[in-house]
């Protein structure tokens, strides 16, 4: 479990996201043991068909953010797998933490593959934001997201 100053499992500007994974089990692992999110259940079925193979988990994350994760085996293994359904799935799934540099710390420590430093923004309307991208066991690149009220009012 993630020490409580660094939990990373908050959604950022959502409270819903739907991502389909190769590897149920793993996925689900991933998401309880790494970014700390409680198996809630089985996702009900969806009346309209969609390429999971009827198999999805609700992992509750912290504020009462759920994630559903559905096996989706009709797709080929690989860095591409891990759609994600919703309006901007071009960008990647941001989770909030209240402490990036611990949280980080976490990610590396768990052997997740982190794609380099955190970086923080010195200006504009997201100054002060800090993100660290990782990449879950299946490919699918998700981030990090904290503020720091310093660089936001200062800009430094």
């Amino acid at each position: 479990m993630l020490p409580w100053s660094s939990r990373a499992a908050t959604l950022h500007e959502s409270d819903y996201v739907r991502i389909s994974v190769p590897d149920l089990p793993q996925a689900v692992s991933f998401f309880r043991n790494v970014l700390d999110c409680q198996l809630v259940g089985t996702a009900p079925a969806l009346p309209v068909k969609t390429a999971s193979d009827g198999n999805s988990q609700l992992m509750a994350c912290e504020t009462g953010s759920i994630v559903e994760l559905y096996g989706n085996h009709g797709s080929a293994p690989g860095p591409s797998t891990g759609n994600v359904e919703r309006a901007d799935a071009a960008e990647p799934v941001q989770f909030v933490s209240g402490n990036i540099a611990n949280a980080d710390q976490w990610l590396r420590a768990a052997g997740v593959r982190v794609i380099g430093a955190p970086q923080t923004l010195r200006s504009g309307p997201f100054a002060g934001m800090t993100v660290v991208t990782f990449v879950s066991p299946w490919g699918l690149r998700l981030q990090l997201v904290g503020w720091d009220a310093n660089v936001a009012a200062t800009g430094q």
